[in-house]
């Protein structure tokens, strides 16, 4: 990457050194999925779950990612029915305790993921209030606020070496 930026010179070394960074931070995607996951969690699933505070038409989600596996919860929001179908253990007593199946509310993958990462959020704080503390729970908004300062850091270098190089008359 630096010898390409190296090898032109002037005005169009700043351009492209800008537009590179311009880029990139276009190209990051907030990873903050987490807080987007409460919006489509509340929009969508309160009306039949809660989080801690028991049942409702459906099961208290609280400690459901320790409870089950990521792509069970992925299949279980979204194909309930072919969980039923396949005759899964789990749906089936869902099915039976709570005697209505899940609806499918035709969710995005991307929905998806970030419904689960809301409901890992919730878990692993409770873990972490239990005394189960954890070096990894820094928040998912500082990953982009990291590779932004580096990007910057990145261009400020690079200008800094590009004006460097111009002789003073």
């Amino acid at each position: 990457m630096f010898p390409f930026f190296y090898s032109l010179s002037g005005k169009k070394n700043i351009s492209i050194t800008i537009f590179s960074i311009i880029f990139c931070l276009i190209s990051i995607e907030y990873v903050g999925s987490a807080e987007k996951g409460e919006e489509i969690f509340q929009s969508n699933c309160a009306g039949c779950h809660t989080i801690g505070k028991g049942t409702l038409v459906g099961p208290d989600l609280s400690g459901v990612t320790l409870r089950r596996e990521e792509n069970w919860l992925i299949r279980q929001i979204k194909d309930p029915d072919g969980l039923i179908a396949e005759k899964d253990p789990a749906a089936l007593k869902l099915l039976k305790d709570f005697n209505m199946p899940m609806v499918a509310l035709g969710l995005s993958d991307t929905e998806i993921a970030a419904i689960i990462s809301y409901l890992k959020n919730i878990d692993k704080n409770k873990n972490t209030d239990q005394g189960k503390t954890s070096t990894t729970d820094l928040p998912s908004r500082y990953i982009p606020t990291v590779l932004i300062s580096i990007l910057i850091l990145i261009a400020l270098t690079l200008i800094a070496l590009i004006a460097g190089r111009k002789k003073v008359k």
